[in-house]
């Protein structure tokens, strides 16, 4: 069977997204296919729109490998070689759903005389189930996610993590981690959410570490639109607004402590059309542990316990009446910046 047969079954399926690495074909009217450097970025693409609750067909060449992922819509590929057989790829997507797996068959066995579009399934966060587990239990002191996540939470994203340290996220007091499919995969599943729900772009984010950053999966969310959040730890490696703007974006960029800036550029996503980059700079803690040149005291007469600090997460501040740990304290300055009413400042 063609591509062109096969991509028309899935169609007939319910099927309204493709994402092809590596394969040239025409589909149907109204179904939109999306052209992918490389066989991972096509398959986390379509593990994205399947969190939406769409149906999405990753078509990729011989041999490539699948992950091992759970999903909400179905998830076909079409490769060449693939093992499994189902009479058709209704019946395929069906086994997806039923089974919360991938399936992969040969594009010769996708054939179908039967269409069935499906009532769309609903996205449901679902963090047990799509995010990977982290086995650390929270962030350092001064760790440049703090401020991704507390600004995530604060504006109520949905947040698509990556892998490493992005992942912790997910943890308290945070808990604003939706999805994660592990290092490199945030730009590419986040294009195929997206993709498949395009007004979620302007409430969706993925945080994604510099080093891992995917140009392919940059690309393709370039043409879908959404958020990424890309964290420069300063672990060396090309400059990510370098990689950025060869993908025809110009992102935006902040200090990880500039918690203020950082939830103003977030907010200010919903107007944006298109993709929207922001590279957030900030030494990896684990990077520089010989002592803070400076560090933060609460001034008990001006703080109002308000509890703005703590919902930082930091390991440095403990207590209702909060109480900045000098041992603990990095002298990132965050705490200060989220504080409203000048109750933390420089230790003299």
């Amino acid at each position: 069977m063609s591509w062109e047969n096969a991509v028309t079954s899935a169609y007939a399926a319910g099927c309204r997204l493709v994402f092809a690495s590596g394969t040239e074909f025409s589909a149907p009217e109204g179904m939109r296919v999306f052209a992918c450097e490389g066989a991972q970025t096509a398959v986390y693409a379509a593990l994205g729109a399947s969190l939406s609750g769409a149906r999405a067909l990753a078509v990729l060449g011989a041999g490539d490998e699948l992950p091992d992922s759970r999903v909400t819509g179905g998830v076909a590929v079409l490769m060449p070689g693939a093992g499994e057989e189902h009479p058709s790829l209704r019946a395929a997507f069906a086994a997806s759903e039923h089974e919360d797996r991938i399936v992969a068959l040969d594009p010769g066995a996708a054939h179908t005389a039967e269409t069935d579009v499906p009532e769309a399934r609903k996205y449901r966060k679902q963090p047990e189930r799509f995010a990977a587990e982290c086995t650390r239990e929270e962030m350092c002191p001064g760790c440049p996610y703090r401020g991704v996540y507390y600004a995530a939470a604060k504006l109520w994203l949905r947040t698509i993590g990556d892998g490493g340290c992005s992942l912790l996220g997910g943890k308290r007091p945070f808990l604003a981690l939706d999805a994660a499919w592990g290092r490199g995969t945030a730009a590419a599943a986040l294009a195929g959410f997206t993709a498949a729900l395009p007004e979620s772009a302007r409430d969706t984010a993925a945080v994604t570490a510099a080093c891992d950053l995917s140009e392919g999966g940059l690309r393709l969310l370039a043409g879908t639109g959404g958020t990424l959040i890309i964290v420069d730890e300063k672990k060396g490696g090309a400059d990510p607004a370098e990689l950025c703007r060869r993908c025809g974006i110009e992102p935006a960029e902040l200090a990880a402590n500039d918690i203020n800036g950082l939830e103003a550029a977030l907010r200010a996503v919903p107007g944006a059309e298109g993709a929207r980059v922001i590279i957030v700079r900030g030494e990896c803690a684990l990077l520089n542990m010989g002592g803070a040149a400076r560090t933060y005291e609460t001034d008990a007469n001006r703080c109002r316990r308000c509890g703005a600090c703590s919902k930082l997460g930091c390991p440095a501040i403990s207590g209702r009446s909060p109480v900045i740990d000098a041992e603990k304290c990095v002298g990132c300055g965050m705490c200060a910046s989220v504080c409203k009413c000048s109750a933390i400042r420089e230790r003299a």
